[in-house]
């Protein structure tokens, strides 16, 4: 049985600014608003029937300084370390395909019918799934992003393209290979609204 937790962001909204007040950045969050990049979870304690829990996590552009109204194509690379057993799963936008075999390295194309909706100040480009099992302990991640080494058109950092030919390299919140997304971990010492979730929040999926 797999579980989700729920995370009820209550300063995001439709409306909401995304914490990251630079035009075109790419990074790592909690909730689809930009808002949240680092969580507090408490300890997982297994109980009869416990399955695993499952973060959701999102790579998103905030802040997108382009005219055009969608991204036809992306560049990261990503780096989560966790004390997960299980790899995270990252999924693309629909029809999207990623190019590069490294698994830390995403060539992203999502050109035509697959092109991705720019949806105000912060657009989904993937999906990112941190599974943790069943077991006693605390969930740990840390996420650092950069650009995919020997990129022609990013060398250096993050970004994507909103039409062939306009490349928008993106700013990472804390710098390139920086710190980008936390769980359980400091987060730059930064004041921020971390959301404190339990694994009682959980809820089935199936």
């Amino acid at each position: 049985m797999r579980f989700l937790i729920v995370m009820m962001l209550l300063a995001a909204c439709a409306s909401a600014e995304p914490i990251d007040p630079d035009p075109d950045g790419m990074g790592v969050y909690f909730d689809t608003e930009g808002m949240e990049y680092c969580i507090v979870v408490d300890d997982w304690v297994p109980g009869p029937g416990a399955g695993p829990g499952v973060i959701d996590a999102f790579l998103l552009v905030t802040r997108p300084d382009t005219p055009f109204p969608t991204i036809q194509a992306w560049e990261a690379q990503i780096n989560i370390t966790t004390n997960s057993y299980l790899a995270p799963v990252v999924t693309l936008t629909p029809g999207a395909a990623d190019y590069d075999a490294d698994p830390e390295d995403y060539v992203v194309g999502a050109g035509g019918a697959n092109a991705i909706p720019i949806t105000g100040n912060a657009t989904v480009i993937a999906n990112i799934a941190l599974e943790f099992l069943g077991f006693e302990g605390t969930a740990s991640v840390i996420v650092t992003m950069g650009g995919v080494p020997g990129s022609l058109s990013f060398p250096d950092g993050p970004g994507y393209a909103a039409e062939a030919g306009f490349p928008s390299p993106c700013q990472s919140r804390f710098g390139v290979w920086g710190g980008n997304a936390w769980i359980n971990a400091d987060c730059h010492g930064w004041i921020i609204a971390n959301e404190e979730l339990t694994w009682g929040t959980v809820k089935s999926l199936y």
